[in-house]
């Protein structure tokens, strides 16, 4: 499959954490491609954020030269996927459907970790949005910002590894890492965690090939 992920901000560094992500979650024949918005936020935080994202996700997949098998939207609002699918004759996934998806299948309900207080009120949104508002038995969020997460990845794998460890117990069977800034980290702290946590690009990348295979 030649597959292509969106990272609907423009941070480098989330950037090549989402490509790291899907690498590791691609097939050996898989040929994967991930891109930046053109324009918009470094960070999706706020909803005029996602507003300008979305614009940049449809300006890049309108300018696109190649033909991919499946597209990855690799935010947790899913961003603009409606818009996305109307313009490609190929699967099209977001990361917040894919890893709430992905929990039900260990418990009814689950909890969602994510990197900042700011996106909280997101996470509710992205949760309701998918009918799935009755399943979130709590979202925890790190007291630090996004700026600060970004640079010291160490500081968020750590801040990560305790919330993921604090929430298990009442968690009702996994938890989902929020955010495409958290790409590849569950896997770092799965082993320290008691129930499977989630990482959206890997669920959504293992729905993808489902979705081709059908």
């Amino acid at each position: 499959m030649r597959i292509l992920v969106i990272n609907p901000n423009t941070s480098p560094v989330v950037t090549a954490r989402i490509a790291r992500a899907a690498e590791a979650a691609a097939h050996p024949r898989d040929v994967v491609e991930t891109r930046a918005a053109p324009f918009g936020p470094s960070l999706i935080v706020t909803p005029a954020d996602a507003a300008i994202a979305e614009e940049a996700v449809v300006a890049l997949v309108a300018g696109l030269e190649t033909r991919f098998d499946g597209i990855v939207l690799a935010s947790f609002g899913d961003t603009a996927i409606e818009a996305v699918r109307a313009r490609v004759a190929c699967p099209v996934v977001g990361i917040a459907r894919s890893s709430f998806l992905a929990a039900l299948a260990f418990g009814e309900r689950f909890a969602i970790v994510s990197f900042s207080p700011a996106v909280a009120p997101s996470l509710v949104e992205a949760a309701e949005r998918n009918g799935l508002g009755d399943r979130v038995a709590m979202i925890r969020v790190p007291e630090a910002s996004p700026a600060d997460h970004e640079r010291d990845p160490d500081r968020l794998r750590a801040a990560l590894a305790d919330l993921c460890r604090e929430v298990a117990p009442d968690s009702g069977g996994a938890i989902v890492l929020g955010g495409g800034p958290l790409a590849g980290m569950a896997q770092t702290i799965a082993s320290e965690v008691p129930v499977p946590v989630i990482d959206g690009v890997a669920a959504a990348m293992g729905f993808l090939r489902l979705a081709r295979a059908a």
